[in-house]
């Protein structure tokens, strides 16, 4: 293993040490976007995106649009109860995001290209 590997890893494990004391209402847009990119509390990760979505259609950890990004990588099965809120919150945002909040008509596209996608994987997964 390489210095950058081990150095990456210990990283990883010194923030999931400080995850495991937050509290929910700690947890930030690194957190959320970090816990659904290792797949872990899942639901919470969601529960809470939820939330950040409603404020903030575009936040992101790293760039604009990201935790949107990240939320497409959830196993829908995974997430049950979840489902539905995410899907009021992502038609809210395809219906109220414009263009102007964003640096490029393809920035614009891509995100809305995004928003739809995640919501047809979700509606594949309705019962």
């Amino acid at each position: 293993m390489s210095q950058e590997q081990s150095q990456a890893e210990y990283a990883l494990d010194k923030w999931y040490n400080t995850l495991l004391n937050k509290d929910r209402t700690e947890l930030d847009i690194t957190d959320l976007c970090r816990m659904i990119q290792q797949k872990i509390f899942i639901e919470v990760a969601v529960d809470k995106g939820v939330e950040v979505l409603k404020r903030n259609p575009l936040a992101g950890d790293v760039y604009d649009g990201q935790l949107v990004e990240v939320l497409f990588s959830v196993d829908m099965e995974k997430i049950t109860e979840q489902r539905e809120p995410l899907k009021e919150v992502l038609l809210d945002v395809r219906n109220n995001v414009e263009i102007d909040h964003f640096m490029s008509v393809e920035d614009f596209i891509g995100y809305h290209d995004l928003v739809k996608k995640l919501l047809t994987k979700i509606d594949s997964y309705q019962t």
